[in-house]
């Protein structure tokens, strides 16, 4: 049990629908071995890269996350390294079946950023963050370049990098004491929680601009632009007015859940008005 629940099946499940996403949206052709090795491949590696993580992030988690696998000594930190270098090293063996070069690139490429990030740049002012959004939004890339539909893909990654940076300013406020602690130097610890959180409001007024330019420019049917409007932009403005009326650890886990359910809203709406 500990083998999967370590790996956040729910979250890889995720990166496998964001590859499958990615591959089909506003496209009508189908390489359907291609893509289906790519969500297993992209699946894979982010499994492992949960697990490298919490290998590395062990001291900051007795501190922060005590429950968790590791801490709680379910798992054995030589286990969790060997297992994740498995995982990395079969997510990147199974991406050869895609035929694709660019997303056997990618599939080697992710894996080391995932490596390097959880070893030393996680606690890098800022780095880490745009490290964790560019993994997250290239895995729609992936998908697209599975099945020859990149320009469209790049859309929907667009939009996975800005809700991801923003969830993960969040989280670096949740683990500001554990950071603190074992001396990580994330933008939360430089410049405070309130700041922290002034500064993750730039990715959402992104997210909110994309709706309007996609819309504008035509990438978007008047129906979609609504609904994305009233299910989308309404709640993200809304997540920060109450993070900014109650600033406290327990909100800062509330709205990084909402941001993920928000995300996923945005992408059905935009799935079905395609």
């Amino acid at each position: 049990m500990s083998f999967i629940k370590i790996i956040r099946p729910f979250n890889c499940l995720f990166v496998a629908v964001s590859v499958l996403f990615g591959a089909y949206f506003s496209s009508m052709q189908s390489n359907l071995s291609a893509i289906i090795a790519a969500a297993i491949s992209a699946a894979l590696i982010a499994a492992g890269g949960y697990v490298i993580n919490d290998f590395f992030d062990l001291r900051i988690d007795v501190i922060n996350k005590p429950n968790r696998i590791l801490p709680a000594g379910k798992m054995t930190p030589k286990t969790a390294y060997i297992y994740a270098v498995f995982l990395f090293w079969i997510g990147i063996l199974v991406s050869i079946l895609t035929q694709n070069i660019y997303c056997i690139g990618i599939a080697l490429l992710n894996s080391l950023v995932l490596f390097q990030y959880a070893k030393k740049l996680k606690q890098s002012c800022l780095t880490g963050n745009i490290l964790v959004a560019y993994a997250a939004a290239s895995t729609f890339i992936f998908g697209g370049l599975s099945n020859n539909n990149v320009k469209n893909s790049l859309v929907i990654a667009s939009f996975a990098f800005c809700y991801t940076l923003i969830r993960e300013f969040i989280k670096d406020s949740e683990d500001i004491d554990g950071d603190k602690v074992n001396g990580a130097k994330t933008l939360a610890v430089i410049v405070g929680e309130k700041k922290i959180t002034i500064i993750s409001i730039i990715p959402a007024i992104i997210i909110i601009g994309l709706i309007q330019y996609y819309f504008f420019n035509q990438q978007l049917m008047q129906t979609t632009f609504i609904m994305l409007n009233v299910f989308v932009t309404i709640p993200l403005i809304g997540f920060f007015v109450y993070l900014f009326r109650k600033p406290v650890k327990s909100s800062f886990a509330k709205i990084s859940s909402l941001t993920k359910l928000n995300m996923f809203m945005l992408l059905i709406i935009i799935w079905i008005g395609k």
